[in-house]
């Protein structure tokens, strides 16, 4: 489990432990083993990820495993078999959440990063235009105009790599009913999907935010951006990943 931008581990256990006697991953026959945390580029991580995984193998966990990343998580994981892709056999599936695979707006986020002194190195990489998300889609892109609504849409410029062949690859994405726009209030529905290039399962509603996606309630995205947290989306985000990988489904203690 990779977690996402400035983010600990600790952000994903709600979707591993579970919460409120509804049971998560570990309940369904998952050994979570989370990534700490980084504050590296993204370039760097995929070293640190692929170091983790050579200890996993050291230690003697069973492979093929299943690569679960949050947000800029997603990216890490995608990464790993873009620059190790001899090593997809080790992998079984990749689960990207609420993942920015075209990337986000940042025009400014850099400037309230600096504000807030937040140590994470890797809001470049998140740009539609940055050189990580060219290598890591093996292509870059450029935005066109409507010019009826004069709304901008990024285009790549070719057809981009999913992944090596055979990998099953799976994304998460939140659609907020409530607000203008077509995502979680983050990450574009069409960002997350690449353009609907990878199987996507959207969970739709008021409270589909970023960061309830995995449970995480956090005070200062939610003075920013009104983001609530409550069990009713990540428990959707939970049954996908459990339909995906093929994990058995437990009942839950209280519906």
């Amino acid at each position: 489990m990779i977690p996402g931008y400035d983010e600990p581990p600790e952000h994903l256990e709600t979707l591993a432990n579970g919460r409120n006697s509804l049971p998560g991953l570990r309940a369904h026959g998952f050994e979570c083993v989370m990534l700490p945390r980084c504050y590296e580029q993204l370039r760097d991580r995929i070293e640190r990820l692929a170091a983790c995984i050579e200890e996993l193998r050291s230690l003697g966990y069973p492979f093929p495993i299943t690569l679960l990343g949050y947000s800029l998580g997603g990216l890490v994981a995608r990464g790993y078999l873009r620059a190790y892709p001899h090593r997809a056999d080790e992998v079984a599936h990749v689960v990207m959440i609420g993942t920015p695979n075209f990337g986000v707006l940042t025009y400014v986020i850099p400037q309230i990063v600096r504000l807030l002194r937040i140590p994470d190195r890797a809001i470049d990489d998140l740009s539609h235009e940055s050189d990580f998300l060219a290598w890591l889609n093996g292509t870059g892109g450029h935005w066109e105009v409507d010019p009826a609504t004069r709304s901008r849409a990024w285009t790549l410029d070719r057809e981009p790599w999913l992944g090596p062949e055979g990998t099953r690859t799976f994304v998460v994405a939140g659609l907020l009913a409530s607000r203008r726009g077509t995502g979680d209030g983050v990450v574009g529905g069409d960002s997350a999907s690449l353009g609907s290039r990878f199987s996507t399962h959207y969970i739709i509603g008021p409270h589909c935010n970023h960061m309830n996606l995995i449970g995480h309630f956090d005070p200062l995205v939610f003075l920013w951006t009104g983001f609530v947290v409550n069990d009713l989306v990540w428990p959707h985000t939970l049954r996908a990943i459990l339909r995906f990988t093929g994990a058995k489904q437990l009942q839950a203690a209280n519906p």
